[in-house]
């Protein structure tokens, strides 16, 4: 009976230290997924791009999973390498004997750590081609433990909120406040009130113009152009590069600029360089608390956003910042159309960068999912590569259709409600 007990937990040993060398493998090579790999492949236009994207966003998620399973690996060796090595000398247990389970807990120990660093090694130098490989692996672990991540995500979400009680209370205290008068708050006050608590939360990139919607000149343009692009846009300050959107010289505004054209003996000889303002340049993890701070500090009304390699990914402005606490704004140089077009009966034409939320309430439907806040994003989601013209699929009672792309970039889509 003993030999049986020692066989298999022989065996589960066994099992227990492949599986912990195994998923620290695949834990390694998806960690070499980042976004500098990510430009790489998509300069060099190599096949499988999309689910290395797809790997890096869920790479959390992909951790978690992977860190529970190599737990339950850590702990099924050690437990039973106990049961092979160990056998009480009596009935009860002396000092030698919690010596001996020390020394086996130990060297157990040991043995997993020289094999997470044989992983570690072998994952980082096999890189973003295995982890193409691996994809499906890592996903279906991902996806299958999600229910028990998603609990420990929630439970250390309430041990975070019981060390701060008086964030909940003050939460508490708003959601049940009433104005002067003893009336409930309106929708729009409360929504404001959580738009303040956000700002310590959310981050630049959540709210950032990207770069590629961003509405910059080269530095050598002529300053009469400059004016032009500023009247076409509706924009009073345009950022200005030199050679290539990565090097932003400064920011031109438009009271500079008119108040000097308007001298025509000066006009002729200006260039714009004389005209730039100082740049603030801001990280993307950069949270909206401290942003408001930057612009109240230095005065100064639009930043840069960088990215972790110090390229411009964006740009972010006041009245960005204010809309997240107020909803949006218009003013006199915006559109309350949405850019959708009826032109038949249930049959939508519109922009690929509406806001989703925006176009459910438009037509009537409903979107499911997370990770895309425009309609352009959730059909590159459903459709899980760079769309082309003519690409099409259907949705719950929707047909869904993309009808012109700029390069990778969607530009028009057809939505038919069937």
């Amino acid at each position: 009976m003993d030999t049986d007990i020692s066989d298999l937990s022989s065996l589960t040993v066994i099992v227990s230290i492949t599986f912990f060398t195994l998923i620290s493998f695949v834990q390694h090579v998806i960690g070499t997924v980042t976004r500098e790999s990510i430009f790489i492949w998509r300069s060099e236009e190599r096949s499988g791009l999309e689910k290395l994207e797809d790997l890096f966003r869920k790479a959390d998620q992909s951790n978690s999973a992977f860190s529970i399973i190599k737990t339950i690996s850590l702990a099924s060796a050690v437990i039973n390498c106990y049961f092979i090595f160990y056998q009480p000398s009596q009935n009860q247990l002396t000092s030698y004997d919690f010596g001996r389970i020390s020394l086996i807990a130990i060297s157990t120990l040991i043995v997993l750590g020289v094999l997470e660093t044989i992983a570690k090694v072998a994952g980082r130098h096999s890189g973003p081609r295995v982890a193409v490989r691996i994809y499906r692996i890592a996903i279906f672990i991902g996806t299958t433990l999600r229910p028990i991540t998603r609990s420990q995500e929630r439970l250390i979400e309430i041990s975070t909120a019981e060390e701060n009680p008086s964030d909940i209370s003050e939460n508490s205290n708003i959601a049940m406040q009433m104005d002067d008068e003893g009336e409930p708050l309106e929708e729009h006050e409360v929504r404001m009130i959580r738009g303040v608590f956000q700002l310590d939360k959310t981050v630049v990139r959540e709210i950032m113009i990207p770069r590629v919607d961003m509405i910059i000149a080269d530095i050598s343009t002529p300053i009469n152009d400059v004016v032009d692009i500023m009247i076409r846009e509706g924009h009073s300050k345009i950022p200005i590069y030199r050679n290539e959107t990565d090097q932003i010289e400064g920011i031109a505004h438009s009271m500079d600029i008119l108040g000097q054209i308007k001298s025509a003996e000066s006009n002729n000889n200006s260039e714009l360089k004389e005209f730039l303002r100082p740049v603030l340049f801001i990280p993307e993890s950069k949270t909206l608390e401290f942003l408001l701070t930057d612009f109240q500090d230095k005065r100064m009304q639009m930043a840069i956003v960088i990215d972790e390699y110090g390229g411009v990914s964006g740009l972010v402005t006041v009245e960005d910042l204010v809309e997240e606490i107020v909803g949006e704004l218009h003013d006199e140089f915006d559109t309350r159309d949405l850019g959708i077009r009826e032109v038949e009966k249930n049959e939508f034409y519109m922009d690929a960068s509406i806001a989703i939320d925006d176009i459910a309430l438009s037509i009537g439907v409903s979107f499911e999912g997370e990770g895309f806040d425009t309609i352009g994003g959730f059909v590159l989601h459903e459709l899980g590569k760079i769309p082309s013209p003519g690409d099409n699929f259907s949705y719950n009672n929707l047909s869904i259709e993309v009808i012109s792309t700029v390069g990778r970039r969607l530009r028009e889509i057809k939505i038919l409600k069937t």
